[in-house]
């Protein structure tokens, strides 16, 4: 017998979840971004970087031309951006802002 639908999808935003919460949380600002970004969750080993509700960071981040599957994958309430240009710049930046402050 397989498993309810609902339940899977329940399992998966659960583990999305404790995932993203594990990140680290810093201003979008610290990438580089508008300030009306927000704060977005990253992880500097993948470089990947996480919104709750990507509409901030589309709008004033200039994300929004990164296409599902391209360099976007949304998971449940998380979306996740990575392995393109514009994710490149923003950890560029965040290493300008580190190599700044040492």
């Amino acid at each position: 017998m397989r498993e309810s639908t609902l339940n899977v999808l329940d399992e998966i935003n659960n583990l999305v979840d404790r995932q993203v919460q594990g990140m680290e949380r810093i201003a979008a600002s610290k990438l580089g971004l508008d300030d009306r970004c927000g704060r977005v969750y990253i992880d500097r080993d993948d470089r990947v970087i996480v919104v709750e509700g990507s509409r901030g960071i589309d709008y004033y981040g200039g994300f929004e031309y990164i296409k599902e599957g391209e360099g976007r994958v949304t998971v449940g309430d998380y979306t996740f951006y990575m392995e393109c240009d514009r994710v490149e710049d923003c950890f560029e930046s965040l290493e300008d802002v580190a190599e700044e402050a040492e």
